[in-house]
């Protein structure tokens, strides 16, 4: 019986790999950058199934263009570049790979607001430019994090973790999302408020919502002036989450002390971004999930969401199960 045929988008960790070339006739895209949208229709084409990453676009016009195509595998928690309505049309499951991020992605948000709030980027730059001569009282001032206010924009399994982590600092968590957390209140004594009051209130917010049409944007100009100008803004959601132009001319005209990203819009960005000119703002290159054990938990999940789905077995996580008996899958 002849194997099934998968196209894998990028090189990834070997837990996945291995467990696909043990299983499937496999094609592995070997470049370190993302697949060009060509060579993704070509390649896909003839296959049963396809391990993607979150920089292929995943649409309508590459499903037809894949007609054996049963299954799209994300190497990832978030899909917002898989249109998740042509997918389940054409009875095309598709899977991501939630849970085993979520604790590695706290510790980089949580970085960030130590990062920024004690200006470490700047110190370190500081020091190699040899501007270090001597100690003094009011020398490199940064913001404390202990006993001050966190306010968490999205209190799903990263948004917790986060929390989680604030109650080592002591910090008063507040936190706002499209329901209520009773686990986050229970446990981190989080306070449920508006997005207006969250905003108002805290001197670092958080932001941990999922990428939609109706996130993007959900930090724009008018939630950046409720603001205190004291406070700073970290973001290891989706870059598009938040309107960075923006975010650029609240940092230039003092609304906000600075800001911590792991994710930007668009992605990557380039040395020549005005955000990078400005020292109270500290960029990291999309490496929240970025550790030698979580990215191979997320490989190994992947390419056993693509197996199962394959062999008609429950997925590890499921984005659109209603796909399951409509069209290439019934």
């Amino acid at each position: 019986m002849a194997k099934p045929k998968v196209y894998v988008t990028r090189v990834m960790a070997e837990q996945g790999l291995e467990l696909l070339r043990d299983w499937a006739e496999m094609r592995v895209w070997p470049e370190d950058r993302p697949v060009p949208r060509e060579i993704l229709l070509q390649e896909a084409t003839d296959c049963d199934g396809l391990l993607a990453m979150l920089t292929d676009r995943i649409d309508g016009e590459l499903l037809d263009a894949c007609p054996k195509l049963k299954v799209v595998s994300d190497h990832a928690v978030g899909y917002d570049n898989i249109d998740i309505a042509a997918c389940t049309e054409r009875g095309v499951l598709v899977g991501n790979t939630p849970g085993v991020l979520t604790e590695t992605t706290a510790d980089v948000a949580f970085a960030l607001i130590l990062g920024v709030a004690r200006r470490m980027a700047e110190m370190v730059d500081y020091v190699k430019q040899d501007k270090w001569q001597t100690w003094g009282p009011l020398e490199n001032l940064g913001t404390d994090v202990h006993h001050t206010t966190l306010g968490i924009l999205g209190m799903g399994r990263i948004g917790y973790e986060v929390g989680k982590r604030a109650r080592g600092f002591d910090m008063e968590i507040l936190y706002h999302s499209r329901t209520r957390n009773a686990e986050a209140e229970e446990k981190l004594g989080a306070v449920f408020v508006s997005k207006e009051e969250l905003l108002r209130r805290s001197d670092f917010v958080s932001v941990h919502v999922p990428l939609s049409a109706a996130t993007r944007h959900y930090i724009g100009a008018t939630e950046l002036n409720l603001m205190k100008p004291t406070a700073f803004l970290i973001n290891t959601a989706r870059g598009p989450v938040v309107d960075q132009a923006a975010l650029l001319a609240a940092l230039q005209n003092g609304k906000i002390a600075g800001a911590g990203l792991d994710v930007i819009d668009p992605e990557p960005m380039r040395a020549s971004d005005p955000l990078l000119t400005l020292p109270q703002v500290l960029i990291l290159p999309h490496i929240g999930s970025a550790t030698y054990a979580t990215r191979g938990k997320m490989a190994e999940i992947a390419a056993r969401n693509l197996i199962a789905a394959l062999s008609s077995q429950p997925m590890v996580s499921c984005v659109n199960p209603e796909a399951l008996g409509k069209g290439r899958n019934s």
